[in-house]
């Protein structure tokens, strides 16, 4: 039997399957089953995954209020921030509890945290307690969810939507400028 020659054209075809597969395993979403340990804010989180340990968990799509807002274009007292961001943490805290295992899913940094069927990223907007963010694009159908949920909410005045209508605007706004500049 004669030995088979190794032309250049078939390294480059093999270099292109491994590429293309490193490709997938880089961009692939990851879904890991996860104990959650930590609510540093109402849409981040540290988890413990048996594979990989302590991760951070920062909800796509979703913003809460923070401790650390500023912006020019509105301005929210630093004392309804603090109930704002009181009011959302009492929220997550009776919606997900710690030691209680999740579904996590990974993508470009941000997570999708799911207990069966329900999605916090969805559940925390839908309740009036976030605001649809978008530093993260990828995922377009996701997020048009998201806004008709809180469009929804906002209608409904539900959650912080009831008492903080206008800091909500501010605060959806202000992240609305950040967005639109990180993409220039």
């Amino acid at each position: 039997m004669k030995p088979r020659k190794i032309t250049p054209l078939k390294i480059a075809f093999v270099l292109t399957l491994l590429t293309l597969q490193l490709f997938a395993l880089v961009f692939t979403p990851i879904s890991l089953q996860v104990i959650l340990k930590s609510i540093y804010a109402p849409a981040l989180f540290g988890v413990y995954s048996k594979d990989f340990g302590l991760l951070y968990c920062q909800l796509y799509g979703v913003a809460t209020p923070s401790k650390s807002f500023k912006n020019e274009i509105c301005e929210i007292s630093e004392k309804s921030l603090k109930e704002m961001r009181h009011f959302a943490m009492n929220y997550t805290q009776n919606k997900i509890f710690l030691e209680q295992q999740y579904t996590l899913g990974y993508q470009n940094g941000w997570c999708f945290l799911q207990n069966g069927g329900n999605l916090f990223n969805a559940q925390i907007i839908k309740d009036g307690y976030g605001i649809v963010q978008y530093f993260d694009l990828s995922q377009g159908e996701i997020l048009a969810k998201l806004e008709t949920l809180e469009n929804i909410a906002r209608s409904q005045k539900k959650g912080l939507w009831k008492e903080w209508a206008r800091e909500m605007e501010c605060l959806k706004s202000s992240l609305e400028q950040i967005s639109e500049e990180n993409q220039k």
